[in-house]
């Protein structure tokens, strides 16, 4: 298997990305021209349209073409599922997850904590609760541990807000 100019310019990007975000741009442009179906490049152009100039509509073309091509791309997945997120469609984002979490390569605990996040944006702090656990006891790397439990602190945190206004509302 030989590597494509697109790959080429791909790997530049990849390279180059959170460090020089003009060298990305013209890379991924460069591996687009090259290949409009380069399933990597779009995955990148994606993920830099949403995190770096929070375009989502751009991003989410991108990453629909990644997706469209290789479905099994984990890397589009978790960006995909962070669209969703970042633009409010829970649903959406929760349906991805449950993809995400069949494929092959997948980090578990990562796809766990953002079906937590989304629980927690959607104010079911129990089940955000629950799937962090879950993460926690997916988890095998001690710092990644110390943050979702972290996270975890958070909701505990919310819930017992929640809880006394409750209290004071009755």
């Amino acid at each position: 298997m030989s590597i494509t100019i697109a790959d080429q310019y791909y790997l530049k990007a990849l390279d180059d990305y959170g460090y020089c975000y003009n060298e990305v741009m013209e890379n991924l442009n460069y591996a687009l021209s090259y290949d409009s179906e380069h399933a990597d490049a779009n995955y990148l152009m994606g993920k830099l349209y949403m995190e770096q100039f929070q375009k989502y509509e751009q991003a989410e073309e991108h990453l629909v073409t990644s997706m469209s091509i290789d479905p099994s791309n984990v890397k589009t997945c978790e960006s995909m599922i962070w669209l969703f997120i970042r633009t409010h469609r829970f649903k959406e984002a929760l349906k991805l997850i449950e993809f995400t979490l069949k494929l092959k390569g997948v980090l578990i605990p990562e796809i766990l904590r953002l079906k937590a996040l989304t629980y927690e944006l959607m104010k079911q702090f129990d089940m955000a609760r629950i799937w962090l656990i879950n993460a926690i006891q997916e988890s095998y790397d001690d710092s990644y541990i110390e943050f979702l439990q972290a996270e975890l602190k958070r909701i505990e945190m919310k819930q017992q807000m929640i809880q006394g206004v409750r209290y004071h509302l009755e």
